[in-house]
């Protein structure tokens, strides 16, 4: 193996190492932002289910 051959060889797997690296992390950040989606649907969900604080809600007669 020429010294030319070795270093497109390691080159290219320095190429493939960064590769997989951007492919690694593009995938914790999707799984990052399902997990926020997901946490911020349950707390939507959980807030519109939620009674409302006491003396909100109620109509009141405040004629003088």
């Amino acid at each position: 193996m020429s010294l030319d051959t070795a270093s497109l060889i390691s080159g290219a797997v320095s190429q493939q190492g960064a590769a997989f690296t951007r492919q690694v992390a593009t995938l914790a950040v999707r799984r990052q932002l399902d997990a926020e989606r997901a946490v911020a649907g349950l707390v939507a969900e959980t807030a519109a289910n939620a009674p409302a604080p006491p003396g909100q809600g109620q109509r009141l007669d405040i004629r003088v």
